[in-house]
């Protein structure tokens, strides 16, 4: 069945190829003249993914609060402390985590930068606004590239589900980097073939965004060169894929002596497990395990078939299956399943799955049956469907919702804290830790305290002590430490009660600690006096 639902799909997209080709011919000669009302319906598409996104963002949910997306903040922290502290340190250079910023990947904190230059904020909602336009624009490709290869009702079809899907349609308000990558390899695949040079680029810059979007974009140029398409095309995409790829791979090497930072990190850190605890799975998980490996085996075997028969949609058609045998892989056979959560089949990672099924539908429902049985069409019944898929997607807002609301009230937390500190503060370096970017974020936005006054307290000298514990022979240490307070100029140090080793310097040295304030969540907030 599966096979025979793409040699029609392979059949239709030849004919129709064949149908333009000779319109071309009919034309040839004339030349093409621009109509402003030929981005009426382009237009039309983008707002009909905009809207449901701006109305998400502002007024169904606090437009401070990404909900449980607490990394939202870190990648905001990453790009704002980078621009304030990291740039003076050398070229391009992130900042946040000793190196770990690399992990996510250049382009994201350099677009956000731009943007807090560009608008003279460094406000929450800039990473949101601009996660909410590439999630809305990504659909308008989407429905460019199926109208493309299929029909206007199966590229309608796609926008309309993938612009009202929840899990879509949440993941797009977070100001996460997943929407950036995709806008970027759904641009590439746009361009592809007739600007080879251009969908190379931006295949490449999508590689820099995540490092499975590095991984994919390997596979699509790996899979593009041995097309059909002509030799001169096939350099210029090699030519504008390699040579970003090369300067990334250079300034990755010079910044943290690995080309393949991220990729290395990702496996060691979500494949391999080492930043999970090994312990023994709860049954839940065992059967989201199970059927992780179910949904692997299928990945392959489409994705497989896609490659056989490569009909022109192939490589759009690749990249979902890939996304599909990624997940299924990293739930259904490595170590990432110790970290899973139930609410993982609501989280952004799903968001791209979610909506290659909403084309999946389109296409079948809206294209390929309507062709083989017109009663299909004529009665609508690919409508009822997807419009019946869609609505039933529509429970994930409970799930959603809830989550949401956990995650809003952890950052009122947090903000009650930031307001806490600057009450006291005044002026110097705060040492905070380096784990609560929410907080943080409060300090700067809420409170006007400027990067170059936060320092992390794993920049701390302890961090560079061989010694097990050096309070066993502080007096070799003392010094050292001190002299580091007084060269950052540390005026005030947030202590949480696991924080041990301050807790340790504090008894040491209490003449130089002075408790100003404890928070009702039982954070100490001390003076610093090192001199």
């Amino acid at each position: 069945m599966l096979e025979n639902f793409f040699d029609k799909i392979l059949e239709e997209d030849e004919t129709k190829i064949g149908r333009e080709s000779g319109r071309v011919k009919e034309q040839e000669g004339e030349k093409e003249k621009f109509n402003w009302r030929d981005l009426l319906l382009p237009a039309g598409i983008f707002l009909l993914a905009l809207i449901p996104r701006l109305y998400l963002l502002f007024f169904a949910g606090d437009p401070q609060s990404p909900g449980w997306y607490n990394d939202t903040f870190h990648h905001w922290q990453v790009a704002y402390l980078t621009k304030t502290v990291g740039f003076k340190h050398g070229f391009l250079r992130l900042w946040d985590f000793k190196g770990m910023e690399y992990f996510w990947g250049l382009l994201h904190p350099l677009v956000l930068i731009i943007l807090f230059a560009l608008t003279g904020s460094v406000d929450i909602l800039v990473p949101r606004f601009l996660s909410v336009f590439c999630g809305a624009l990504a659909i308008l490709f989407l429905f460019l590239l199926i109208r493309r290869h299929f029909s206007f009702a199966s590229a309608l079809g796609a926008a309309i589900f993938t612009s009202f899907m929840p899990v879509v349609l949440y993941s797009d308000t977070v100001g996460m980097q997943e929407p950036l990558g995709l806008v970027l390899i759904f641009g590439g695949l746009l361009l592809w073939p007739k600007r080879p040079a251009w969908a190379g680029f931006l295949l490449a810059l999508a590689g820099m965004v995540r490092a499975e979007y590095w991984l994919f974009g390997v596979g699509l140029f790996g899979t593009a060169l041995f097309s059909k398409e002509k030799f001169d095309q096939k350099v210029l995409f090699s030519l504008g894929w390699t040579l970003p790829t090369i300067f990334y791979m250079k300034y990755l090497l010079d910044q943290t002596g690995n080309p393949i930072y991220p990729i290395y990190w990702n496996f060691l850190a979500s494949v391999k497990g080492e930043w999970f605890t090994d312990v023994p799975l709860p049954p839940g998980t065992l059967q989201a395990q199970f059927i992780s490996r179910i949904v692997f085996v299928f990945g392959i075997l489409a994705g497989l078939l896609t490659l056989f028969k490569r009909p022109r949609f192939y490589l759009l058609f690749l990249f979902g299956f890939a996304n599909v045998v990624f997940l299924g892989f990293m739930l259904g056979f490595s170590a990432y399943i110790r970290g899973y959560l139930p609410r993982f089949w609501i989280d952004r990672l799903f968001a791209w799955p979610y909506a290659f099924i909403g084309i999946l539908l389109s296409v079948v429902f809206l294209f390929w049956l309507p062709a083989r049985f017109r009663f299909f069409g004529k009665l609508k019944l690919g409508w009822l469907v997807l419009i019946g898929g869609l609505l039933i997607s529509q429970i994930a807002w409970n799930p959603i919702e809830k989550n949401a609301k956990i995650g809003i009230e952890r950052f009122e937390k947090e903000r009650e804290l930031a307001e806490e500190v600057a009450s006291v503060y005044q002026g110097g370096t705060i040492l905070i830790p380096e784990d609560r970017p929410p907080f943080v974020y409060a300090l700067v936005n809420n409170h006007g305290i400027k990067g170059d006054n936060l320092l992390g307290q794993m920049y701390d000298p302890f961090f560079y002590f061989k010694e097990e514990d050096p309070f066993l022979n502080w007096s070799n240490y003392r010094q050292e430490v001190f002299n580091w307070l007084r060269q950052y100029n540390v005026r005030l140090l947030v202590v949480y009660q696991d924080r041990e080793r301050y807790q340790k310097l504090i008894k040491k040295e209490p003449e130089a600690f002075h408790l100003v304030k404890k928070t009702k969540m039982g954070i100490q907030i001390y003076e610093v006096k090192p001199d």
